[in-house]
């Protein structure tokens, strides 16, 4: 009989990391004693730790699990991580080493986390698995050799595996972005019903039975249960398709559903054990990992999108590295084809810039400026930060001894130190002048979380470059909380959002206000009539100047996490940066 009464079962146990302290909420700080070693200068955007390495953690029963991880030298910040669930009583370095993984890996850019179970895994309290598997997510996340990130995590299961990898995709279908399963995975009918009831994380009125997950189960049997359970939430129809190793189940598209975020594009595939015997065990590990990496899950209203992973190369970016200030600074350029077909002599610039921990590229795929970019005809440029130590701020989240990762030197203070980031978007933006048509009248900036930062502190130490401001996610703010007034009065035109749970809520008070407030005055806007409407998730906030300008706004978005999205860049382009110009004698035009 399985016991439904574990507390990793509750119903009601939220998974999302949008309520601290659950039991889902596991963190674990990085060893202060593990050596941190420094990027190479010559190439600093490589990882810094790879190779395997081993840990442990105790589950609820006293029994130390032990853990292998492979980091591949591929890695990229906030990249791939894999949960293997491996076949009971082997050892992780033993079941790596009998196959391809290491090659799967470095091709699929991926670090996997290799766990054990000594004794078994235990099918009648599957509560105890869903707990130590709870415990690999805090392991996975610490950022102790690479810098994690939510998008792209991803289960697996192998031999009698495969079931707690089950277990784990149902009951964290809004965690992970896909899965995949070759063994014994079916799970209990009263188990399934009792987690496919659940209230999902993200929306309390959409159960988790339909929670959009893609996967790929290679087990036997034509009405298989589980396949059956997948198919519904992917809203999968059978085509009668097949590939070589076995069935293909497609998300059915809805009339009138619109796709901006959420593309249509999940997939179920149930595999044929014979076929599946017939390639070889190396054979079906690189089409698993493959399955599941073509996924991403982006953070978003409710449950977040599932998306098809791209790389620089597939969204058509040119990348450029440049030594800027004795550091090598890396950033990537989107051409949209009005560029290439020479529809216009000049054309508009964004530059779209990411948070603490990610990259570029990370950034263009969670916020969607190229697609937007491309529908309206204007580059886009994505740099990433300089890896570097955390210094204060959000570091202490982490636990402080975090591996080198790309952040920005955002501070409010006008002497911040090394990297001098203001210096390099000012070299960095003349040197995308030089090889590209842009208009220098229209020129935007558009960042999130540390990159939000980092745009408003731009907006406060450069913004004659800049014809308007969208910083989301964050508010800039001084060691005692207070606005600090912008430096001088030049007309700086802003548009902040901030989702219902980024740290600052999505209400316009306290320290926000004064932000928005202080902004107001810079601009030359009323904070006392300013105007307020909402259009769907979105509250938002507006001052006008004198002649009914309204250059600065504010977004509250309901039920968003501490995200960008694609709709977010559509709105903020065609709303706001579309009709704004900075003229040559640095005042600004407002079109609309």
């Amino acid at each position: 009989m399985v016991n439904l009464n574990h507390p990793q079962l509750d119903p009601n146990l939220n998974r999302s990391r949008r309520v601290p302290g659950s039991a889902a909420s596991v963190t674990r700080m990085p060893n202060p004693d593990l050596f941190q070693p420094d990027v190479d200068p010559k190439d600093p955007y490589k990882p810094t730790h790879t190779g395997l390495f081993d840990g442990k953690i105790t589950d609820e029963k006293g029994v130390e699990r032990a853990y292998t991880v492979y980091v591949p030298t591929t890695m990229k910040t906030s990249g791939n991580m894999a949960l293997i669930f491996i076949d009971s009583g082997k050892k992780a370095r033993d079941f790596i080493a009998a196959n391809n993984w290491c090659a799967v890996l470095e091709a699929c850019e991926t670090s996997a986390f290799f766990f054990e179970a000594p004794n078994g895994w235990d099918r009648e309290d599957p509560g105890v698995e869903l707990d130590a598997a709870t415990k690999m997510l805090a392991e996975m996340r610490c950022m102790e050799l690479f810098a994690a990130n939510a998008p792209s995590i991803y289960a697996l299961g192998f031999g009698d595996g495969a079931y707690p990898a089950a277990v784990f995709a149902m009951t964290h279908c809004s965690v992970i972005a896909s899965w995949a399963a070759y063994g014994d995975c079916k799970v209990d009918k009263v188990l399934m019903d009792h987690i496919g009831a659940s209230p999902s994380d993200c929306d309390e009125f959409v159960p988790k039975s339909l929670v959009k997950l893609p996967g790929f189960i290679i087990d036997g049997g034509e009405d298989h249960e589980l396949v059956s359970y997948f198919r519904k939430a992917c809203a999968c129809r059978d085509e009668k398709l097949w590939n070589e190793y076995g069935r293909v189940y497609r998300q059915e598209q809805k009339p009138g559903e619109f796709y901006l975020n959420d593309p249509v594009i999940c997939e179920v595939w149930q595999g044929d054990p014979e076929k599946a015997e017939a390639l070889g065990m190396d054979a079906m590990i690189e089409a698993m990992m493959r399955f599941v990496t073509s996924y991403r899950r982006w953070a978003g209203e409710g449950n977040a999108y599932i998306r098809r992973a791209e790389t620089p190369k597939s969204m058509g970016f040119k990348e450029y590295r440049k030594e800027i200030d004795g550091l090598v600074r890396l950033w990537h350029v989107f051409e949209p084809t009005a560029y290439r077909n020479k529809t216009k002599e000049k054309y508009p610039l964004v530059v779209a810039i990411h948070g603490f921990s990610c990259s570029g590229p990370f950034f263009a795929e969670n916020s969607g400026w190229h697609m937007v970019a491309e529908e309206r005809g204007f580059f886009c440029v994505f740099p990433t930060a300089y890896p570097r130590k955390r210094e204060g701020g959000r570091g202490g989240l982490f636990g402080g001894n975090i591996a080198r990762t790309p952040n920005w030197n955002s501070a409010v203070e006008k002497d911040a130190g090394v990297p001098d980031e203001v210096s390099f978007f000012r070299q960095m933006i003349e040197d995308l002048m030089e090889k590209y048509p842009i208009d220098p009248e229209r020129i935007y900036v558009s960042g999130h979380s540390n990159g939000s930062a980092m745009t408003q502190r731009l907006m406060r130490y450069m913004p004659e470059l800049f014809a308007g401001f969208n910083p989301v996610g964050g508010v800039e703010g001084s060691m005692d909380g207070q606005a600090v007034p912008e430096p001088d009065d030049t007309v700086r035109p802003v548009w902040y959002i901030l989702g219902e749970f980024d740290r600052a809520g999505m209400y316009l008070t306290g320290h926000t206000a004064a932000v928005f407030e202080s902004l107001c005055h810079t601009n030359g806007c009323s904070f006392e009539n300013r105007s307020f409407y909402e259009s769907g998730i979105h509250n938002i906030t507006v001052a006008k100047n004198a002649k009914g300008d309204p250059l600065v706004k504010f977004t509250g978005l309901k039920n968003y996490p501490h995200t960008f999205s694609p709709d977010v860049s559509l709105m903020v382009w065609d709303d706001f940066f579309a009709k704004l110009r900075r003229k040559a004698d640095g005042s600004v035009e407002y079109l609309g």
